[in-house]
């Protein structure tokens, strides 16, 4: 992934970590008993200040701003935590940065004017008490974005720019059997449904071009606000990711799905996105050939010819854009 985000550090370590760095500033000795109390416990107020700012500035900065990332990676953030939600908690993280700044401009202002003892650090202990109330009311922001940070550094590393086949079709017909055979990932396949998990990235060489292939997880025959995240994250890679679509089908009837409930979302895929999709029937070592592109993931057979199939997409796709 692009976005190299630090560690999110919760409320009570935010406070604890800046308490802990203003306790060990002591003023050297000074006749005045006056004067050392007061810039002893200015430097405490700065500290706190430079500590806690440092870190929320440093989140605010290297989060992913929404509205200047890819939409395909927008998209899985705002299906997972919602886009809303995620610049609230950037902006209130923002909001706790600039209110303790001038929570401390104001109680170093007050500290220069004092002129007891007990009263400076009376005014310290204030500002001690609103910074860690401050804090505290951050402390949900905190959890969501530093569960945010998890989601967003295990995101799939595509890059949203560079050509992409994606492998679509339903559960079971061999999409990553097809990723694993043209990528040469060392990935073991369970002949079960849903096996695919996650979005799954390889490579391959492909003429000059080294292209993205994208294993998408499987997409049922199910209105939009039925399926499930699996299925969404998948219709977000169609949707967002620049490239063609590698349709696969199967006729050997091991899929578990019927011929007529493929056709309707190769159909369905077709009429809904602005991509070009090339059929391809999978598991062709047991089943007859039906389809113009037949391959076996197995014996590799019809995997060259499909290569070339690929090449010629490439080229063609690159010269229309």
């Amino acid at each position: 992934m692009i976005f190299k985000i630090p560690t999110v550090l919760m409320a009570d370590e935010i406070i604890d970590k800046c308490l802990r760095k203003a306790s060990k500033i002591e003023e050297p000795y000074n006749p005045i008993f006056e004067e050392k109390v007061r810039r002893e416990n200015i430097s405490r107020v700065a500290a706190i200040e430079s500590a806690a700012c440092s870190h929320l500035d440093r989140l605010v900065k290297k989060f992913p701003g929404i509205e200047r990332i890819h939409p395909f990676y927008e998209d899985l953030i705002d299906l997972s935590y919602g886009r809303d939600k995620y610049k609230e908690s950037l902006s209130r993280v923002m909001w706790a940065s600039n209110k303790i700044k001038n929570l401390a401009t104001e109680s170093i202002r007050s500290i220069k004017k004092k002129r007891k003892a007990f009263l400076i650090v009376e005014e310290r202990k204030k500002f001690y008490g609103r910074f860690c109330s401050v804090i505290e009311g951050i402390s949900d922001e905190l959890v969501l974005l530093n569960s945010c940070r998890d989601f967003i550094r295990k995101l799939p590393d595509v890059d949203p720019d560079e050509w992409a086949f994606i492998i679509s079709g339903l559960p079971n017909v061999g999409k990553s059997s097809l990723l694993s055979a043209l990528s040469g990932t060392d990935e073991k396949v369970a002949p079960y449904p849903f096996t695919t998990q996650t979005v799954k990235i390889g490579h391959v060489q492909i003429g000059y071009s080294r292209v993205q292939l994208i294993d998408t997880p499987g997409i049922l025959d199910r209105p939009m606000e039925e399926r499930n995240e699996m299925e969404r994250k998948a219709i977000l890679c169609l949707k967002d990711i620049k490239g063609s679509i590698l349709f696969l089908i199967d006729h050997s009837g091991t899929s578990g799905y019927s011929m007529e409930e493929q056709e309707h979302l190769y159909n369905e895929i077709k009429s809904k996105f602005m991509k070009n999709v090339i059929r391809i029937q999978t598991k062709s070592d047991i089943s007859e050939k039906k389809e113009n592109i037949a391959i076996s993931s197995v014996n590799y057979t019809g995997i060259d010819e499909l290569l070339k199939v690929m090449e010629n997409e490439i080229h063609g796709l690159q010269v229309a854009h």
